[in-house]
């Protein structure tokens, strides 16, 4: 059995990047308990460490979340509707 680390506890928060295809993690994230501190995922567990507890429901693939959110954000519509100028 492998050991825990800050990136199964509760107040570890993953950090991801963006580019325009994809969502990547990367090697970095924060402890939320008691304050944001910097913490890599595989740093020791400190005394405030509680396990995540898997939610069945809550699981999506990060391939799934990937296209998801790029369908999303293309979809957004930022710029206003262009009209013609020969209306009349």
């Amino acid at each position: 059995m492998c050991q825990p680390n800050c990136s199964s506890c509760k107040y570890f928060c993953q950090h991801y990047t963006f580019d325009r295809k994809r969502i990547f993690r990367v090697y970095c994230g924060h402890c939320t308990y008691p304050k944001i501190k910097p913490k890599k995922p595989d740093a020791k567990i400190c005394g405030n460490y509680i396990s995540k507890e898997p939610d069945e429901k809550a699981f999506v693939s990060k391939e799934y979340l990937s296209r998801a959110l790029l369908d999303y954000i293309t979809k957004l519509e930022l710029l206003p509707e262009i009209q013609s100028l020969n209306e009349e």
